[in-house]
């Protein structure tokens, strides 16, 4: 496999308590041949900038510290660390989830066995780290949402940002994220869609090699604003869901019976390996 250069985007906003966890999970990295850009959206001072540098020093890789000068939202950030990077791919790694030591040589592993693939995504395993209540969960992407891609896409957003590798050729295809800020916190989910509406092809991993951290200050923990940007994305891509949703109204969209009542005895009789995804610390 060629060693391609990824460029890893990292928006930052008051993220100093979490983001030495996501560079740690980029140090160990099997694949090495990456940059790391952060761009922090003019947040107040929380140390961030302090472990982005201590983390440069240490590293034979180029890391770039950005900072604009006037907050203008994580798709701008993004955006910014786009427009300077470098490498034919890139992985999108928000500052308070990690990856999976194996994580970038797994997608570029599948871009291999697939050249015509422009975005590798894959499930992940849902995380709380420290007290209280630390747990690993895994986050599976049912099958019937791979076999009926990109319509499943209509159903709800699956894809996770840390979870996704992209060429970036097809981003800037696509002209990056959008940066209107009714859509921040579901810049994702309207990047996915255009690209899917751009005739980018989207590969699956079935293994997960990323972890999503949940914790209070996430957006998507209030749900009445998950809500509301639920309502305008579907009115921006009214099309893209009309056709999705009429589409899957017959498939079915739940897993056999017996392989939920499998998954749940193996958590219940402890079977479930687990301890595969030790790269997620349980103690912060």
């Amino acid at each position: 496999m060629v060693d391609h250069l990824v460029s890893i985007i990292m928006p930052a906003y008051q993220v100093g308590a979490f983001i030495g966890e996501a560079l740690h999970s980029i140090a160990v990295q099997t694949h090495t041949t990456w940059e790391v850009i952060v761009v922090d959206d003019h947040a107040p001072d929380d140390g961030t900038r302090a472990i982005v540098e201590a983390f440069a020093r240490e590293r034979t890789q180029q890391v770039r510290y950005l900072r604009h000068e006037r907050n203008q939202g994580v798709s701008a950030a993004r955006n910014t660390a786009i427009g300077v990077a470098r490498g034919e791919f890139l992985a999108f790694l928000d500052p308070d989830d990690l990856w999976a030591p194996w994580h970038l040589e797994r997608a570029l592993g599948r871009f291999s066995q697939d050249p015509t693939a422009d975005v590798c995504t894959g499930p992940v395993i849902n995380f709380r780290n420290g007290a209280p209540g630390s747990y690993r969960k895994k986050k599976p992407i049912a099958r019937w949402k791979m076999e009926h891609f990109p319509h499943s896409l209509a159903v709800h957003n699956f894809i996770q940002p840390s979870a996704t590798v992209v060429r970036r050729a097809a981003v800037v295809d696509v002209q990056g994220f959008e940066t209107e800020q009714t859509l921040q916190h579901i810049e994702d989910y309207d990047l996915w869609i255009r690209l899917v509406l751009a005739g980018k092809r989207f590969a699956f991993l079935n293994e997960a090699t990323s972890g999503y951290r949940k914790h209070a200050s996430a957006a998507s923990a209030d749900p009445e604003r998950m809500r509301v940007l639920d309502q305008r994305i579907r009115v921006r891509h009214e099309a893209f869901f009309t056709s999705g949703i009429e589409y899957m109204k017959g498939i079915p969209m739940e897993e056999p019976k017996w392989s939920q009542k499998r998954s749940f005895m193996d958590r219940i009789l402890g079977r479930t390996p687990m301890d595969h995804y030790d790269w997620i610390p349980l103690t912060h």
